[in-house]
């Protein structure tokens, strides 16, 4: 059983008077939840290996304290206040206000739910995925002084790390499959390598997560757009119009509409 593309999603549920109903079906919902439960074992088990293995026998348990201890040596007030933008770029409610903000703009330039709908799913098999795992791993945070209110979660991973790769690339790919010119894809690409960058680098300057942690965020979240893309939207990366690739260079592609 193969999972729908988003041409799929398209032919089903947009005609020329609009949208109809949304798409997500049985299937679909199944994948997610045996995603949820793969993903969530995997990387629990990834973490007590890197608290219980690597971390005490290794080098990584040394250069996670030691770039923490640096970081904090080189505190100043500007990058306090820079960082503390840079964490807010994928704290819950950024992400909360910035996933209504963009379903609204999507589905009013498009008209369809493909790309709403590969959205929310990375985000939301984020999100599940690391509450599980943060809350069963259990990892102290960096010995250092912390600059912000501890949160109920721990250490790993980074959570603001998964929520900003899901949240930005995911993003990216979409426009992406929109606007075919390459300076058009480098600039969204490079927008979000940007973005993720300055969360990870804010949420270990500022004493909440190890160097580890933020790898396992992105990773994490990597791994749920990867999946959310493979259930619900692979043709946002991949299957294309036919009436897009008669587009020209530069052009943007004209939504796939059923007939």
């Amino acid at each position: 059983m193969t999972p729908r593309s988003m041409e799929a999603f398209s032919a089903d549920t947009v005609d020329r008077d609009g949208l109809r109903d949304w798409p997500l079906r049985r299937r679909e919902v199944g994948w997610l939840v045996a995603m949820y439960a793969v993903i969530t074992g995997v990387g629990t088990a990834v973490g007590f290996f890197l608290t219980e293995v690597l971390v005490p026998a290794t080098f990584v348990g040394d250069v996670d304290l030691s770039l923490a201890r640096w970081l904090e040596a080189h505190r100043t007030l500007t990058f306090d206040v820079l960082t503390n933008f840079g964490s807010g770029f994928a704290d819950t409610i950024s992400v909360v206000l910035a996933s209504f903000v963009l379903v609204a703009l999507l589905l009013g330039s498009w008209r369809r739910w493909g790309e709403v709908l590969l959205l929310v799913t990375a985000l939301g098999l984020e999100v599940t995925t690391f509450v599980s795992m943060t809350h069963i791993v259990g990892r102290d945070r960096p010995p250092i002084e912390k600059l912000d209110p501890a949160p109920p979660t721990s250490s790993f991973p980074s959570g603001h790390t998964a929520a900003a790769v899901a949240l930005w690339f995911g993003l990216a790919l979409i426009l992406a499959y929109h606007y075919r010119h390459v300076l058009a894809r480098a600039i969204f690409y490079g927008l979000a390598i940007s973005m993720v960058v300055a969360v990870a680098a804010s949420r270990m300057y500022r004493g909440m997560h190890h160097l580890s942690d933020v790898v396992a965020g992105a990773i994490l979240g990597a791994v749920c757009l990867a999946v959310a893309v493979w259930i619900v939207g692979e043709g946002v990366v991949r299957a294309r119009p036919p009436a897009e690739d008669a587009a020209a260079p530069g052009e943007r592609a004209p939504a796939t509409v059923a007939a």
